[in-house]
């Protein structure tokens, strides 16, 4: 069953670069634009390996909602900063292991939300809704009518934050509005997220982060320390806050697993 907002969504600006675009640029998807793939081809041309380290992201998505399913019990998700769809959604992986998962997209752009249609085609047992809606303003989604009707608060929630963090500066406290997030989730939730860092290339990264302040697009690259405060007093779920291609790998373990510039974790809350 699905949920629409049943509004058109707001117009969309495709004369300047977008993250969600970007990345789904580097994915190798087609919903991008002329502005998007220049910035998307300057930051390759300073990481030459972003594709690369763009699709450990992605994932990082399906084996931290798997994990969630098979090893927490968690049913239903809140993914927020979701982007525009692609192969292996939150739905579509949270789905395949339990047909009956609920899942909540959260994402402020326009573009995704024109293209929501296609994303939350779920299961026929399974719900899921598209909100439009800023990690900036955590009470709003909280509080909309889509998430009430699809998620029982009341129950263990997976909030996934992947690729998010990153683009809400200092300025904005994003430690402030994941704490709010969490405070309104019950025991047995879990948090997973990823955050680009500094950590591993500082010179490449500031160079990214320059060429996308001309684009117009906010980087906030973060440490391991400052990532780990999004987790609170959250209890870490093993192996804790690590590289993104460390992080409990399908496979062999990565023979550099700092090839890939995102620290990755998850954490339970207790009580």
């Amino acid at each position: 069953m699905n949920q629409d907002m049943g509004r058109e969504p707001a117009a969309i600006d495709t004369s300047v670069a977008h993250s969600a675009r970007m990345y789904d640029y580097w994915l190798g998807g087609r919903t991008n634009f002329a502005p998007d793939r220049e910035l998307g081809d300057a930051v390759e041309r300073v990481i030459p390996t972003i594709r690369a380290m763009a699709k450990e992201n992605r994932r990082f998505l399906g084996r931290a909602v798997r994990h969630m399913v098979h090893l927490q019990g968690i049913r239903q998700f809140l993914d927020i900063g979701t982007g525009i769809p692609t192969e292996n959604n939150t739905h579509e992986v949270a789905q395949l292991a339990d047909p009956s998962a609920r899942v909540v997209y959260v994402d402020n752009d326009p573009i995704v939300l024109a293209h929501a249609r296609a994303l939350m085609s779920g299961t026929p047992v399974g719900r899921t809704a598209f909100i439009q809606a800023d990690l900036r303003d955590p009470k709003a989604i909280l509080r909309h009518r889509s998430l009430r009707e699809t998620l029982d608060l009341r129950e263990p929630v997976g909030l996934v934050l992947v690729g998010v963090l990153m683009l809400v500066p200092d300025a904005d406290d994003p430690w402030q509005k994941v704490t709010a997030l969490l405070d309104a989730l019950p025991k047995g939730s879990c948090v997973a997220l990823t955050h680009v860092t500094a950590d591993f290339d500082p010179e490449a990264v500031g160079a990214v982060v320059d060429a996308e302040d001309e684009g117009r697009i906010t980087l906030a690259p973060r440490t391991k320390d400052e990532v780990a405060r999004f987790f609170g007093d959250w209890e870490p779920v093993q192996p804790g806050i690590v590289p993104v291609m460390a992080w409990r790998p399908d496979g062999p373990a990565p023979a550099d697993p700092q090839a890939a510039y995102y620290w990755a974790g998850m954490a339970r809350k207790r009580s």
